[in-house]
C-alpha cells in the first residue's frame, strides 16, 4: 500500500481546474493513493469522475448529494483515510498543478526533525522573484530556477501553503479533524496550523518542492460576509491566532523583539 494519500474537495470548475489537477498529478505524482469529494458538481465534473474512477485503481471518489464546504468535505476524506495505514496524509486544492518529484521532496523534509507535523511546497505565490510571469503554460520551464535562490532545504512557518500541505497522521490523531464551524471556508487551515502548534509541532515548507497553484479558482465564489464571520469565529476561539494574524501585515520580529525588549525595561 502507499504510504501517502491525497484528498481533493471538488465543486465544478472542471475545465478550470479539477481537469488539469487530475491530469498533472497522475503526470507527476508517483506512489500515491487519491480521495477526491465530489461536493455534487453540476458541470459534467461527477460523470467525468465516474469514469475515471474505473480507470485508477488507486483512486476513491466520495459522491455528496450537496455542497458540504471545505472543512466537511476534508474530513469525510480523512475519516477514509485514517481506516488505511497512511504515514502522509495530503489536503490539495483542486487548482494546483505539479512538477517532477514533488512529493517525494515534500515528504523528504520529515526527515529533518521529527518535530514536525506539516510541510507544503513552494509555489508561485511570490511572482515577484521570477523575471517572467508563471503561468500554467510556463511553469514547469521556470520552476527551479526559483528554487534556486533557496540556501536550506526547508523553512519553518506559522502557516505552510494550505492549498497543498502533507500532514503526518501522528497530527491528525492527536488534534482531530477540521473544525466545520468555518464551513463553507476561510480561517479553517489558520486554526489548524495552530492546533498543531499547541500540540507541539513544527510546520514547515520545503524549498526543494514546488507547485503552481492557480489562486481563487476554488474559493472565489465565497461572500466576504463570511470570510469576515469565520475571521471574527478565529479570533475568538484563538486570542494569539489575533494578535499574531493583525500583526502579520507589519514586521514581526521587530514587533516580537519590541514585546520582548519592553519586558526586560
Amino acid at each position: 500500500m502507499n504510504k501517502t494519500v491525497i484528498i481533493t474537495p471538488v465543486y465544478n470548475k472542471f475545465e478550470q481546474a479539477t481537469k488539469p489537477f487530475l491530469d498533472s498529478i497522475y503526470k507527476y505524482t508517483d506512489s500515491f493513493d487519491l480521495i477526491v469529494i465530489d461536493n455534487n458538481s453540476t458541470d459534467g465534473t461527477t460523470e467525468y469522475l465516474k469514469e475515471f474512477e474505473k480507470e485508477h485503481s488507486n483512486l476513491k471518489v466520495i459522491y455528496n448529494n450537496e455542497n458540504l464546504g471545505y472543512s466537511k468535505a476534508n474530513n469525510q476524506g480523512i475519516e477514509l483515510a485514517l481506516k488505511s495505514d497512511y504515514e502522509y496524509i495530503g489536503l490539495l486544492n483542486n487548482d494546483i498543478l505539479f512538477t517532477p518529484e514533488w512529493l517525494e521532496n515534500a515528504i523528504r523534509i520529515f526527515e529533518y526533525d521529527s518535530q514536525l507535523g506539516m510541510v507544503s511546497p513552494r509555489d508561485a505565490g511570490r511572482r515577484k522573484f521570477f523575471k517572467k510571469k508563471l503561468t500554467a503554460d510556463n511553469y514547469i520551464m521556470h520552476y527551479k530556477e526559483y528554487l534556486k535562490r533557496f540556501k536550506e532545504p526547508y523553512k519553518y512557518m506559522l502557516e505552510p501553503l494550505f492549498s497543498c500541505v502533507i500532514v503526518k497522521r501522528e497530527v491528525i490523531e492527536k488534534i482531530g479533524l477540521m473544525d466545520e464551524n468555518f464551513t463553507p471556508a476561510f480561517w479553517e487551515d489558520q486554526d489548524y496550523c495552530l492546533r498543531a502548534l499547541y500540540a507541539g509541532f513544527s510546520l514547515a515548507t520545503s524549498n526543494i518542492s514546488f507547485v503552481f497553484h492557480n489562486h481563487s479558482t476554488t474559493s472565489s465564489q465565497i461572500s466576504k460576509d463570511i470570510y469576515e464571520r469565520n475571521r471574527i469565529y478565529f479570533y475568538k476561539k484563538h486570542p494569539l491566532g489575533k494578535w499574531i494574524w493583525e500583526h502579520k501585515r507589519s514586521n514581526l520580529i521587530r514587533d516580537i523583539k519590541n514585546y520582548i525588549k519592553e519586558g526586560l525595561e
